[in-house]
Formats: C-alpha cells, structure tokens, sequence
C-alpha cells in the first residue's frame, strides 16, 4: 500500500501521512483555507479511527487495541492477510493464514470501502493446530469500480491479532468482461470410464470441463475440501474452452470404496463446483478351499481318475470362474461356481499336483493346489466312453479313451440297439504299456435308420477288464427321393438339358441342389430329407416352371413336369391383330 493511500484500520492515526515540511509550507501559503480544512477533517476523522468493530451495525464503533504486553508471544495468533482473489464487479474471495499456537482460535475477516460502514464476515472460522492454517470466505454485495480495504482478524484465549492491511478493487460495471470472470468452470470427473471396481490402486480419471474464458488447470484429491487458487497441486493446462483428458491417479492403499474430488479453475481465478466420482477399489484374492476327496495337501489312489470339489467366496465381487490344472498336463474351467466341481481328472501314474484357482469379476485369483499320488501297479485299464459324430442313416463314429495303466491292453466298442445288450462290437485295437490316456476312435457302419443306440468302450489288460460308461446316439431318418420327366406341353415331347433347381422350404432349409434333365428329359434329385419342396425348371424358349412337392420320410415320389414354349404363346396375339386388320 503506497504513501498516499489511507491506512483506515490503525486507531488513533490519520487517514493520510503528510510529510511535516509539506504540511507547514502549506499551512503559511493557505492558512485561511487550510484551517477550514482541518476542522472539517476532525470531524471525519474522529468516527473514521475506529472504523472496524466487533459488531457489523454502523455507527457502533470500538477502537482497536493492540496484543497488551501480558500476553505471551507462544500462544498468540499468528495473522497473515493474503492477496483477495476471483474478484469481481459484486464479489471477491479473501484469504490469508492463521497459526493458533496450539490454542482454539477464531478468524474472521473485515472490510469496508472508504467513508464507509464497517463490516465483518458473518461466518468465523475455528482454528486449532500450530501450523499455519490457509482461510478464506467469499463476500458479496460490493460497489462495482470501487476500492475495498481489508484484513484477516484472529483471537483466541490471549487476546485478539490483526493482519496487515491490504486492498482490492472491483470491477467496473461497463467492463464487458464482467459476465465471463463470475462464471465459474463446470466441469465433471468419472474413473476408468465409470466402472465399478478395479483391483488397481492405479486409475485413470476420466476430466472434463468447460469454461467461457478457458479452462487453465486442475485439481484432484480424495479430501473433500474445495482447494483455493493458491493451494499446492493443481496441475496446469493448456487454456481451453472445452477441456478433456485421461489422467492417471493413485488412489488411497485400502479396500473398499474410494472417491475421487475434481475442481477446475480459470484464468480469472474462479473455482469450479466439487466434482466427484467412486469406484470400489478390491485387491483381496478370493478364497478357495478343496474339500473332496480330503482337505489336506496330499491325497493317494488306485484309481486312474478322481474327482474334486469345494468352495470359493469373495467379499466383494462374484466369483467369475473356477480353473484347474493338472501338472501332467490337462486343465479345464468352469464358470460362476461358488460351490465347485471337478469330476473325472485323468491321473498319471505317480503324482499329480493340481492347481484350482478361483477368479473374481475384475480379476483376482485365490489358489489352492494337492498333490494326487496315482499308484498304478496291478490295476485294470481306465477308460471313459466319448460321445458319437458323424452320425448318417446308417454310419456312427463313436470316441472315448484309455489309460491302460502302465500295462499292454486291448480296447473295443460294443453296441446294440437294447440299453446293457449289445449285438456289436468293432475291431479291437492293441495298446502298448504306458501310463497316459490315449483318445480312441471307430467308425460303425450297416446301422438302422432312425434307431438309438446304445454303446460303451471296453478294455482289457493283464490285471483285469474295464468297461466305460454307456452311451446312445440316434441315426438319422432315411432319404427321399423326386425325380421323373420334362416334357413339351403341347407336344408331349421331352425337353433335354432343362435346368432343375430344387431346394426345402421347410425350418430345416437345405443347400441348393441343381440337376439337368438328360437326354429324354427324365431328372433325379436323391438324398432329400422329409418335408416339402420348392422344383423350379428353366428353357431356353420356354416359360419358368415352379412347383412344390411334399415328400415323408424315406419316400420316392415320380412327377411330370410341363413346360410351354414362350413363341406359342406370342402366335394367339399375333393371329388377333391379324383378324382385326381383317375386319377393319
């Protein structure tokens, strides 16, 4: 504040400092006028020394007094005014800093233009700490163009301590900036693109934010406390109307549900509205148990496949899937189980470590793991009936495996039409000592149409014989069959080399099949299921022919189609327009 600027808050002090040789030389030259003027000045200066009151009623003034000398210099406030901010025609944001001395300590602000009222910020703040503690309030209500004088006050136990005095000066009326410095920035914040969890501490913060002047930078952090234009950690922009950017944030270390606040300022110094977004943060592992067949680490059979089942849980989200894996070399997965199974794991001969792991939404994994002793000597094969393929009318692939247990074995399909008696059995195939499952396959033919079937896999070795469980498969219905003749409809004679394009309309559509008509005009379309047809033939010379044909299960059905010749029927419309010509 300059020299010539008046210092209003000091009690019993002039409002202006006049150097002693300017004021007698101006006393002698205007003596007559100068003491005019100072008598109008005592009667100014008298209320104006007293300006700032506890009480914000005008005309109700108390002199300020200084911290008295009793009080003791560790536990007095500590006041610091600070630089007014977001200033505008009508409004400004007062700041400053009070350290309490480790006394609760009360803070409040007073202002007023010259020449008039004196006035105090309603809300106080409480200070408690003995660290310097940043304080702010927006006031209101200014004269517009006007200059305003201010200072941050604090009291406490031991007296009250005045800041240093400071001014602003807001803007003027026909300033045309004044609509765009009291907008504040909107802006919003959403974390990694609004999910709902993540097992990462380390998120992207989804900024946006517009603003008429430009958005200048941004501020984040998972205290709820709005941040003023000062304060540490706001990260600079490039000026921009319309702001957009992913950022990445650490959020705190704990589990559970975590917010993130956003504010956003402009180059006017105003402040955004508290933007704010959660997102639950799970690091835990779900928890896995193996209860089946024990829930110890290690487990011993003579059986070459074994089942196993537990639970699995997680305190926060679902369990997306259970997996398994066997060190010899197998795995497998199963989806959403809370309660899990696992059945028929091919074992190994000696040991088998098993890996399950339970795996929650957003990616977690719980593990748990035993080791499977498979003791294979003097055991019969295992084997396991697969399911069948490549079923026709009259053919079956059929599948399944085998461990023969470290001993040579035989192995063989067997199947009937009759659950538990079977009329057949493929050719046996030989399989040489080992301790891994083999995958075995035989194709059966000379079945029955539209017959189940049963059938298992069967194997032998030295030490006994094995039988899968059973299974059944059905052969498909027999074949139809269209074919018959092409034939001139005037005629009779055959049409050669008609094309015939014939396809089923029914729910089970079929490809397309295309024939021709032979030299006598007779077709033949085979292997066609049972259901209706669409026949479509096309002549050269002749008009496309459609018809439909409904054929059952296994039926031949004998058709004549008749074609009619496109110049025959040109002849009847020639021979009118001869028979007017005549009449005419």
């Amino acid at each position: 504040m300059t020299d010539d600027q008046p210092t209003i808050f000091q009690a019993e002090k002039p409002m202006r400092k006049i150097a002693r040789s300017a004021l007698l030389y101006t006393m002698l030259k205007f003596a007559p006028r100068f003491l005019c003027l100072v008598v109008g000045l005592l009667a100014v200066l008298r209320p104006m020394d007293r300006l700032y009151a506890q009480n914000m009623q005008s005309g109700d003034y108390h002199p300020q007094t200084p911290v008295s000398s009793s009080q003791s210099a560790s536990t007095a406030p500590v006041v610091t005014t600070g630089a007014a901010s977001s200033v505008t025609y009508n409004s400004a944001i007062l700041r400053g800093t009070v350290n309490a001395h480790g006394l609760s300590t009360t803070a409040w602000f007073q202002y007023q233009i010259v020449n008039g009222p004196s006035k105090n910020t309603v809300l106080t703040q409480t200070i408690i700490g003995t660290s310097d503690t940043e304080v702010s309030i927006r006031i209101i209500e200014l004269l517009p163009g006007a200059t305003y004088y201010y200072r941050l006050v604090a009291k406490n136990d031991t007296g009250t301590t005045y800041g240093n005095e400071l001014s602003l000066t807001t803007a003027d009326v026909n300033t045309s900036a004044i609509a765009t410095e009291i907008t504040r920035p909107v802006g919003a914040i959403s974390i990694n693109s609004g999910a709902y969890c993540t097992n990462s501490l380390t998120v992207t913060a989804n900024l946006s934010a517009t603003d008429n002047t430009g958005v200048t930078g941004y501020y984040l952090s998972v205290n709820a406390t709005p941040p003023s234009q000062h304060t540490a950690g706001w990260t600079s922009i490039t000026t921009t109307t319309i702001y957009e950017e992913d950022v990445s944030y650490t959020l705190s270390n704990i589990d559970g549900r975590n917010t993130v606040y956003a504010w956003y300022k402009d180059a006017s110094g105003n402040i955004s509205d508290t933007a704010s977004n959660s997102i639950v943060v799970d690091t835990t592992p779900p928890t896995i148990t193996i209860a089946n067949p024990t829930s110890d680490q290690a487990y011993t059979t003579t059986n070459g496949t074994i089942s196993l089942s537990g639970s699995a849980s997680d305190n926060s989200n679902e369990i997306n899937s259970v997996l398994w894996t066997n060190s010899r070399g197998r795995s497998d997965k199963e989806r959403h189980a809370i309660d899990w199974t696992i059945p028929d794991i091919d074992l190994s001969k000696g040991d088998n470590v098993i890996t399950v792991k339970a795996i929650d939404s957003v990616g977690n994994t719980g593990i748990a793991t035993i080791t499977i002793t498979f003791t294979a000597d003097n055991t019969a094969p295992v084997v396991k009936t697969g399911p069948a393929s490549s079923i026709t009318t009259d053919l079956a692939t059929l599948s399944g495996t085998i461990n023969p247990m470290g001993l040579s074995a035989t192995v063989w399909f067997q199947y009937g039409t009759s659950s538990g008696s079977y009329s057949g059995t493929t050719s046996i195939q030989s399989i040489e000592h080992g301790s891994n499952t083999i995958p075995i396959s035989n194709r059966i033919s000379g079945l029955q149409t539209s017959a189940t079937y049963y059938y298992q896999l069967v194997a032998q070795n030295s030490v006994g014989t094995a039988s899968g469980s059973e299974m059944i498969f059905k052969t498909l219905p027999p074949k139809g069959k269209i074919y018959g003749n092409v034939v001139c409809l005037i005629k009779g004679e055959p049409v050669e080399f008609a094309k015939l394009r014939l396809k089923g309309t029914g729910a089970r559509k079929k490809s397309l099949q295309i024939t021709h008509t032979d030299a006598h005009g007779f077709f033949a379309c085979d292997d066609l299921d049972a259901e209706t047809h669409d026949i479509s033939v096309t002549k050269t010379g002749f008009k496309s022919f459609s018809q439909a044909v409904m054929l059952k299960e296994g039926e031949e059905k004998k058709i004549e189609i008749k074609l009619t010749r496109t110049e025959e029927d040109k002849k009847p419309e020639k021979d009118s327009r001869n028979d007017q010509q005549k009449t005419n």
